[in-house]
């Protein structure tokens, strides 16, 4: 679990090969974003590169942002 614009975002791996579900509470609203980005599984919340690790949690956050935005 990371943090991006004070929003707290998980990970978890889907139903199917390379399949992933980015999970957080954006406005008061439990959101889960579907993606099939293995770079953001791979570097959301592992920081030993600095720049993956901040790319990985801005396209997290845009994830869930045009997510919540497309209820």
């Amino acid at each position: 679990m990371t943090t991006f614009k004070k929003i707290r975002l998980e990970i978890a791996r889907g139903n199917g090969y390379g399949q992933y579900i980015v999970i957080a509470e954006y406005k008061g609203k439990l959101i889960h974003a579907h993606t099939t980005d293995s770079e953001i599984f791979d570097w959301l919340n592992d920081d030993s590169d600095k720049s993956k690790h901040q790319e990985a949690k801005r396209n997290a956050y845009t994830l869930i942002f045009n997510s919540y935005y497309n209820l």
